[in-house]
């Protein structure tokens, strides 16, 4: 296969990156003031110190919700606990602050040494929150489910709704989508029985995005726009924000890029109203990533940018990883590979640093991904198992699904098609394992990739048109419009140019509708190939020249240079 005709294919990678996601996550804490009936004049200035600490845990709770957007934190009972069991409590959240996930551990496990009854409840969950985020899936469910336990035991339904939420989490994490929605239920069920408005709306906003996870991008809206109603009946402007995202998420999915543009704006908006500068961040990152699937990689490194000086200002590691990885991906997608590879490290360092293993997983496999670019096959292959090993230690099988797909584009590229395709259908089986419909589209196109260049091009025409069956059900229009386009070129080459004319400009019709530049300079090379190969040279030119114009426009220079090299030997061919 030429260098031209490899520009023209969609190969998919899963999974790069660390996608600015405003996830849903809800804080309903209640918090008592703690008296101890010190009512004599001496035992005020101990009232006045102990009042200021109850400040500042609430503060520190209110951080750690806010900013990790780690699940809900339930500490009710534990502000108004005597000193054995709230002072480790008070130390405990401070160093969650910090990130020290193992000394905030130790910390609440000193509190259970002199706790009672309901105080379990919140300590339990403390502990779990502190494993979920350092990516120790096993540890966060056992303890979030003796939270649960021990939230039924002592009839606290607003420690179980809290509870079944987390656990709700983590099943998503690991890709059980079932188990997730049937706790996230749960979770909806104990919120209305007890009339927490705000708990009700989370949980709304977490199974609209099991549906996106599913692929089912009409349930998935209908949910979040539950969710977004309540939270402005309630005047909660921040959730009504985050809703707003994840609406967009549902329409960016379906390739309607503008109507996702319009919400994450309106998010924007909000935010900066409220001063919730954090949002705001999320809310530029996800403008930014908009930006980069219409192919305008100046204006998305702009709103990626803006997004990670605001995470730097206020102090959000976790986002300032996730920020550091996109404008990587971003750099990678301009072609400067050793910029995209020096983000990515630093992201890889502050992800290992507060202990955030997905993220670490994230990023290296991103750099593999790079090295896959430079040519360094066997580094790449090195970064990508060590992201699929993290990705198996904590149980997220939606990363490990990832990795093996890329692993798989790794094998391609060394020409190893059986190790390839073993890898790919692996990772078919846990995309459809965990019912995640977009990777389970992305592969079948891999796998079909691969039978076409074994030379089975009609196994090959299978795979994409199972790919295409899939991506027009869940309404992805831009998987769609890949599929159109690969089974153009293997029409092209059944040598039925005709055919493969038609699926070609039927592909690029839905890149200019969805205004996916990139892919529709993509399409009028296909176009061009078909009529090169059907000798009809100045059509071919045509289409090579308003090809290379985009990526020109959208600054691609690799592509650029491949195109612009082609485009001058069709035009010394014309001259002999």
């Amino acid at each position: 296969m030429s260098t031209i005709e490899q520009i023209a294919i969609y190969g998919s990678i899963l999974g790069g990156g660390a996608v600015v996601y405003a996830i849903i996550r809800w804080v309903a804490t209640r918090h008592k003031r703690r008296e101890d009936e010190l009512t004599h004049e001496e035992d005020r200035l101990t009232l006045r110190v102990l009042e200021e600490q109850i400040r500042i845990v609430n503060e520190n709770v209110e951080k750690i919700e806010r900013d990790l957007e780690i699940g809900r934190i339930y500490t009710d009972g534990l502000s108004s606990a005597p000193p054995p069991v709230f002072d480790p409590f008070f130390e405990g959240t401070k160093l969650m602050t910090e990130y020290k996930w193992d000394d905030a551990i130790s910390e609440f496990q000193k509190a259970m040494k002199e706790a009672k009854g309901r105080q379990f409840v919140g300590l339990y969950n403390l502990i779990a929150i502190c494993y979920y985020t350092s990516g120790r899936l096993s540890l966060a469910l056992e303890n979030h489910e003796e939270c649960l336990r021990l939230a039924r035991q002592f009839n606290d339904k607003e420690g179980e709704g809290a509870a079944l939420g987390n656990i709700g989490l983590i099943y998503r994490d690991r890709g059980d989508l079932d188990q997730a929605l049937k706790y996230h239920n749960e979770n909806l069920k104990v919120a209305k029985e007890i009339g927490l408005r705000e708990s009700e709306a989370a949980a709304l906003g977490n199974i609209g995005l099991i549906y996106q996870d599913r692929g089912d991008l009409d349930q998935a809206l209908k949910y979040h726009q539950e969710a977004l109603e309540i939270n402005k009946q309630m005047g909660r402007k921040e959730g009504e924000a985050q809703q707003l995202i994840a609406i967009g998420l549902v329409h960016s999915s379906r390739g309607k890029l503008d109507e996702a543009l319009k919400q994450y704006e309106e998010a924007i908006k909000i935010h900066r109203d409220i001063g919730f500068r954090k949002g705001e961040a999320t809310a530029l990152g996800n403008i930014g990533l908009i930006y980069k699937a219409k192919g305008d990689l100046d204006q998305a490194l702009k709103y990626l940018e803006e997004a990670l000086k605001i995470d730097k200002d206020i102090g959000y590691r976790q986002d300032e990883a996730s920020g550091l990885g996109n404008i990587g991906l971003i750099l990678k997608a301009k072609g400067d590979l050793g910029q995209a590879l020096k983000y990515h490290e630093e992201a890889l360092n502050i992800d290992k640093e507060i202990g955030l293993r997905q993220g670490e997983a994230n990023q290296l496999g991103n750099i593999g991904l790079i090295y896959q670019d430079k040519g360094d096959l066997d580094q790449a292959l090195k970064y990508l198992e060590d992201a699929l090993r993290i990705h198996k230690e904590i149980g997220f099988r939606q990363g490990e699904a990832s990795d093996l797909g890329n692993i798989g584009l790794i094998y391609r590229d060394k020409g190893d098609l059986d190790q390839a395709l073993k890898y790919h259908l692996e990772s078919l089986e846990i995309s459809r394992q965990i019912r995640h419909k977009d990777y389970e589209a992305s592969e079948l196109g891999n796998i079909g990739l691969i039978y076409q260049d074994k030379g089975d091009l009609d196994q090959a025409l299978k795979y994409h048109q199972d790919a295409l069956k899939i991506d027009k059900e869940i309404g992805y229009r831009k998987g769609e419009a890949t599929d159109l386009g690969n089974i153009g070129l293997i029409y092209k080459d059944k040598g039925d140019l005709d055919q493969a004319l038609k699926y070609q400009k039927e592909a690029l019709k839905i890149k200019r509708e969805i205004g996916f530049r990139g892919g529709e300079a993509r399409n009028l090379i296909g176009i061009g190939l078909i009529y090169e190969r059907k000798d009809q040279l100045d059509q071919a030119l045509q289409y090579y020249k308003e090809a290379l114009a985009i990526f020109e426009e959208i600054g691609m220079p690799r592509e650029i240079k491949i195109l612009k090299e082609h485009i001058e030997r069709i035009s010394q061919q014309k001259k002999k």
